[in-house]
C-alpha cells in the first residue's frame, strides 16, 4: 500500500485502458488500478479495447495476448499503426520466445508475466509514468495549450544546446544538427594549443578569458553565428557551406590573426595559437570522426598547424599494422597460440571471488599480445569468428571441473555470422557445463542499433539459459529503453567512468545514474576498471553488486580463488 500511495501522486491525472477477457482477473485488478489513475477503462477482448481506443486518448494500454476475436498481438499491432508512441504494456501466462520476440517487434514498453507480481506491475507503471510525464511536457509545448509550459521548454532547450561561458551552441547541438545534415560540408575543429598549460599557469579564471577571446574572434569571421560551436575544454567547431579552397582560406585567417589572439588583462597579455582540422562530407558521426582523425594528425605535426581529412592520413599507418600483425594471428591461430586469460570478478557482497571475465590475449614465446593490439586487425582480416570460438572451447574446458560463473565475449561479427547457438550447444554437451553458468558479453552498440537477426540470436541464447551482459556500457549512445526490452542480466558500466569516479564528479553522478537505472529494470551491476581503494569503496557505497579491475584481480593466463 505505501508503493501505491507513493506512486498516486505520479499516475494520479492518467487515463489507461485494461484488456482482459477473464472478468474475475479483470474486476481484481482494477481495483488496484483505480487507487492509482485518474480514469480506468476495461475491455473484455481485443475488438471491444480496439473500439474503445478509437473514440479516447489514454496514456498508457494493458493488454493480455490470449483472447477471442482479437488478441494482444493484433490489438497492439493496430494502436501503434494509429500512435507509434503509445505506451503498451503486454500481460501474458505464456513466457515463450516466440511472445517475446512479437511484442520486440511491435516496441511494447513493458511484457509482464501472470501472475502479475505487484512490485513488478508498479515498478513498470512507475517507469512508464515517467516517460508519460516527459512525453505530456512536449506533447503540450507542441499543442501551445500551456504558455508557461511552452516558455520553460524553450528556455531548457536552449541550455541544452548552448554553452553558459561562450553563448555558442554546444557539442549537443553540433551532433543534433550533424544527424539533420544531408548534403556534404565542411567541418573545422579548432584546438587550442597548450590550453591545459594556461590553465596551470594563469588560472582557471584566465582559461576562461581565452575561450572568450576565441569565440569572439571566431563569431566576428563568421557569417552566421548558428554554424560556430564551443564543444568544451579547448575545443571549437564550425560548419561551413563554402568551397574547400575557401575553407583552407578561412582556416589560415584564423592562424595569421595571431594578434586578435592576445588576450589583455590587468597583469598579463597571452598570446596562444590554435591547431585546425578539415573534414569534409555529408554529416553525422562519420564526419566528426574524421575531423578528430585530422586533429590528431595534425597535432603529430606539432603546434599552430592544419590537416585536411583523407584516407592516406590513416591507411598507411593501418596497412602497416595489418602486414605486421596479420600473419602474426594467423599463426596464432593455426599453432593454438590463442589463449584465454581470466580476470575475477568479486561479489561486493560476499566479499569472494564470484565470476571470471574470459579474455582473449596471443601468446607467442614470452611476448603476450593483448586485445588492443590485435582484435581491430583481426576484423579487418576477418578471423573474429575463429577467435571467438577458441576463446568459446578453451573457456569451457577450463571451467568444467569448478562450479565458477564465467563470461564470453560476443561480437556483433559473430551474431553476423549466425553459428552462435549450434556451437554454443555443441560445448555445452561437450563439458558437460550449465548454460546458467555463462555469461555473454556484448557491447552497448548491439543493444543501441543491432540488427533485428542479432537481438533474436541473443533472445534464443537466452531461452537456453545463458545470461546476456551489455559491455561498457554508457561508452555510446545509451538507449535505456532497448537494454530493459533485451532483458539483460548484466550491465557493465564502462571503465572509463568508474576510473574517474573518485576525482569526477561527472563521471561518479554517471556511475550512479547507471547503477539506478539497472536496478530498475532488475539488472545487477559490474563495475569495469575498479583500480583503488578509494574507487573500490565508493562502489560498494552505491550498492553495485560487482567490482571488476586491477585492485583486486590482474587478468592471469590461470584461476585465482581469492581476492
Amino acid at each position: 500500500m505505501t508503493a501505491i500511495k507513493n506512486l498516486e501522486e505520479q499516475t494520479k491525472d492518467m487515463n489507461i485502458l485494461y484488456v482482459e477477457d477473464d472478468d474475475a482477473v479483470r474486476q481484481q485488478t482494477k481495483i488496484i488500478f483505480e487507487m492509482l489513475f485518474k480514469n480506468v477503462d476495461t475491455a473484455f477482448d481485443g475488438e471491444d479495447g480496439w473500439q474503445k481506443y478509437q473514440n479516447f486518448d489514454y496514456d498508457i494500454v494493458l493488454t493480455d495476448i490470449s483472447m477471442p476475436r482479437m488478441d494482444g498481438i493484433e490489438l497492439t499491432r493496430l494502436i501503434k499503426e494509429k500512435n507509434s508512441i503509445q505506451k503498451v504494456v503486454i500481460i501474458s501466462a505464456h513466457n515463450t520466445a516466440e511472445h517475446l520476440l512479437k511484442a520486440i517487434e511491435l516496441d511494447v514498453d513493458a511484457f509482464l508475466l501472470k501472475p502479475i507480481k505487484i512490485d513488478k506491475l508498479l515498478l513498470n507503471i512507475k517507469r512508464l509514468a515517467d516517460a508519460f510525464l516527459a512525453g505530456k511536457i512536449l506533447k503540450e509545448y507542441r499543442k501551445n495549450l500551456e504558455v508557461e509550459v511552452k516558455k520553460q521548454t524553450q528556455i531548457i532547450e536552449k541550455q541544452i544546446v548552448t554553452d553558459k561561458l561562450t553563448g555558442l551552441h554546444n557539442r549537443y547541438a553540433l551532433n543534433k544538427t550533424l544527424e539533420s545534415i544531408e548534403q556534404d560540408v565542411s567541418l573545422l575543429l579548432i584546438n587550442i594549443d597548450n590550453f591545459d598549460s594556461i590553465n596551470v599557469v594563469y588560472g582557471y579564471d584566465i582559461g576562461d578569458q581565452v575561450i572568450i577571446s576565441l569565440a569572439n574572434l571566431l563569431a566576428k569571421e563568421l557569417e552566421n553565428n548558428s554554424n560556430l560551436f564551443y564543444l568544451g575544454n579547448d575545443e571549437f567547431a564550425i560548419l561551413c557551406h563554402k568551397s574547400e579552397q575557401d575553407i583552407m582560406k578561412y582556416a589560415k585567417i584564423l592562424q595569421e590573426n595571431q594578434e586578435e589572439l592576445f588576450l589583455p588583462t590587468k597583469k598579463h597579455k597571452i598570446k596562444f595559437t590554435v591547431t585546425i582540422a578539415i573534414a569534409k562530407g555529408g554529416g553525422g558521426n562519420e564526419l566528426l570522426k574524421h575531423a578528430y582523425i585530422a586533429l590528431k594528425e595534425a597535432k603529430h605535426h606539432g603546434k599552430n598547424s592544419i590537416k585536411t581529412y583523407s584516407k592516406d592520413l590513416v591507411s598507411e599507418k593501418l596497412q602497416a599494422q595489418i602486414q605486421k600483425l596479420s600473419p602474426i594471428i594467423r599463426e596464432a591461430i593455426d599453432k593454438n597460440q590463442i589463449v584465454p586469460y581470466f580476470q575475477a570478478i568479486r561479489d561486493n557482497r560476499t566479499k569472494n571471488i564470484a565470476k571470471y571475465e574470459c579474455l582473449a590475449r596471443i601468446v607467442v614465446g614470452t611476448k603476450v599480445y593483448s586485445p588492443f593490439e590485435f582484435i581491430n586487425i583481426a576484423e579487418k582480416i576477418g578471423v573474429i569468428a575463429e577467435i571467438t570460438k577458441i576463446m568459446i572451447d578453451k573457456s569451457f574446458k577450463t571451467f568444467q571441473n569448478n562450479d565458477y560463473t564465467f563470461s564470453v565475449n560476443i561480437t556483433e561479427i559473430d551474431l553476423d555470422n549466425n553459428y552462435l547457438q549450434e556451437y554454443f550447444i555443441q560445448k555445452l554437451q561437450e563439458y558437460n557445463i550449465e548454460p546458467s553458468r555463462v555469461v555473454l558479453e556484448v557491447l552497448e552498440g548491439i543493444s543501441v542499433t543491432g540488427a533485428k537477426n542479432s537481438l533474436e540470436q541473443l533472445a534464443a541464447l537466452k531461452k537456453l539459459g545463458f545470461s546476456i551482459a551489455i559491455d561498457d556500457f554508457g561508452a555510446e549512445h545509451s538507449n535505456f529503453e532497448r537494454v530493459h526490452t533485451m532483458q539483460v542480466d548484466f550491465i557493465k558500466i564502462d571503465g572509463s567512468f568508474v576510473k574517474n569516479m573518485d576525482t569526477n564528479a561527472k563521471s561518479y553522478s554517471i556511475v550512479k545514474t547507471i547503477n539506478d537505472f539497472a536496478k530498475s529494470i532488475g539488472a545487477e551491476v559490474i563495475a569495469e576498471y575498479v583500480h583503488s581503494g578509494k574507487v573500490a569503496q565508493m562502489v560498494e557505497e552505491l550498492g553495485i553488486e560487482y567490482s571488476q579491475g586491477y585492485y583486486f584481480s590482474e587478468p592471469k593466463g590461470e584461476l585465482i580463488h581469492a581476492v
